[in-house]
């Protein structure tokens, strides 16, 4: 009897999500960027924003806001029990500590919903109800593992000759020549050495930890390496790309013995993507209603002109993967496709007033293969510059005889408060010798002190509208 009541209610629980997704009552809002974007504080900031009582001075360019519709929002009981929940108390301890300090980075996929009540405009539910509830389920996951969605169109030697093209890149980390070292002493077409593939592995594994974390690159597979979680040590992570191979020599290593070591290696490289990668989009991706995807352009920059390249490919690869297009009812129950995508800049705040319509125009520009590949399988796709959670104040001062903008905030480590310039934001891609004319020196700043009012915010209600605004007239 028990199993049996259990069925019922799991087949009860997803009875009621399906007829509210028919009902436009339900929607999936993915969040995701490359690591770094600030995916943890975007979401505790508009958590934060939605449940606060004063949402008619705070978000006043949502429009179910502005108009006095909304009733209140409260969190609820997420319906995935299988996926942890998005720790939004933990977060905000850290902005509400002395000093405060950002929340940790994302380290798993996490999950929070809300249940937004308002009063209906127009529609069948406007004439039978005096209020209506939109159920938000903002999924958030590590931007490490957006890495691997390439993977899953590549097959071992395709994949192997595609890692081949990052010498350039590989070569920037002072642990690329122990790696390259190694994996020459590697007979790949005689019979695996357990022990050699993992030391190689761990010296691959060292070479993607030192490009992301120390040398400011973004791409980096598989992912998982970097965030092995309960993966750490086994097989599935124990392999690696075979560079600087010819075609002929890959057809060779393909008709090697199944011991061989590059066997091994294409065994392994293939059970991650069908263990790994696949599952994760079959069972994430493909749920998406909406995506944001959150980019921190002003850290690139600063970073330099390969690494900003590097931001760039990762971030059109990883767009290619999304599954765009309109959808239609039988697919909103079934399999859902991404109908509208926001693409933003995040940490706007950190640039004056002047400059975040250059970074709006530099967003664009590095995204635009991939709005034009969105807008012709069907999907909306807007750009904005936002802050979720402001670290900084605008204002002016005059130098020389002249007004110049500025912004003022706490040094990231310390305690210090800065007044600057951070600098012109370029509105288009940077070409030929101007990285090695002009750098960049965006600052990065701390949270500010815990104001009474609450936190500030650039452009969330604009934000809110373009995600929202059509499910809740």
């Amino acid at each position: 009897m028990g199993k049996i009541s259990h069925t019922f209610t799991s087949l009860s629980r997803h009875s009621r999500q399906w007829m509210q997704r028919g009902a436009d009552r339900h929607l999936r809002l993915a969040v995701t960027g490359l690591s770094g974007a600030g995916k943890t504080a975007f979401i505790t900031g508009l958590v934060h924003q939605l449940t606060a009582d004063n949402c008619a001075l705070q978000l006043p360019l949502w429009q179910v806001c502005r108009s006095q519709r909304l009733i209140g929002v409260r969190r609820e009981m997420q319906p995935d029990l299988d996926i942890a929940s998005f720790d939004y108390q933990g977060a905000l301890a850290s902005l509400n500590s002395e000093p405060p300090t950002w929340p940790a980075s994302t380290r798993n996929i996490s999950e929070l919903r809300l249940a937004i009540k308002y009063r209906p405009l127009q529609g069948l539910v406007a004439k039978v109800t005096e209020s209506a509830t939109l159920y938000l389920d903002i999924i958030d996951y590590p931007g490490e593992w957006l890495l691997d969605l390439p993977m899953l169109k590549q097959a071992f030697d395709q994949w192997s000759r595609q890692q081949s093209l990052r010498a350039e890149v590989f070569a920037r980390s002072p642990a690329y020549s122990p790696f390259i070292d190694a994996l020459k002493n590697v007979q790949l077409d005689e019979r695996a050495d357990e022990q050699q593939l993992q030391q190689v592995a761990s010296l691959y594994q060292a070479l993607l930890t030192d490009l992301v974390r120390n040398q400011g690159f973004y791409q980096a597979q598989p992912g998982r390496m970097l965030l092995p979680g309960d993966l750490d040590g086994t097989p599935m992570l124990t392999f690696f790309p075979v560079l600087s191979m010819d075609m002929s020599t890959f057809s060779r290593l393909e008709l090697a013995p199944r011991d061989s070591a590059y066997q091994v290696l294409k065994t392994r490289y293939q059970e991650y993507v069908n263990k790994v990668v696949k599952p994760f989009y079959r069972h994430h991706f493909a749920h998406f209603d909406r995506q944001i995807v959150l980019v921190d352009c002003l850290s690139a920059l600063n970073r330099g002109r390969l690494q900003f390249e590097d931001m760039t490919n990762a971030l059109t690869e990883v767009l290619e993967s999304f599954q765009f297009g309109k959808s239609p009812l039988l697919r909103r129950l079934f399999a859902p496709r991404i109908d509208k995508l926001l693409i933003a800049a995040s940490k706007a705040d950190h640039a004056t007033l002047d400059q975040q319509g250059n970074l709006l125009h530099l967003l664009g520009d590095v995204l635009k293969q991939s709005r034009h590949v969105a807008h012709f399988e069907g999907c909306q796709v807007e750009t904005m510059a936002i802050s979720a959670i402001r670290a900084t104040e605008a204002g002016s001062l005059f130098h020389e005889g002249k007004s110049q903008q500025v912004i003022q905030g706490y040094e990231l480590q310390g305690n210090q408060l800065l007044t600057l310039f951070p600098g012109e934001v370029p509105r288009t891609l940077p070409k030929g010798d101007f990285w090695e004319a002009q750098g960049f020196d965006f600052a990065t700043f701390r949270p500010k002190d815990p104001p009474q009012a609450g936190m500030q915010h650039l452009r969330l209600d604009h934000l809110l509208e373009y995600m929202l605004g059509d499910k809740m007239r």
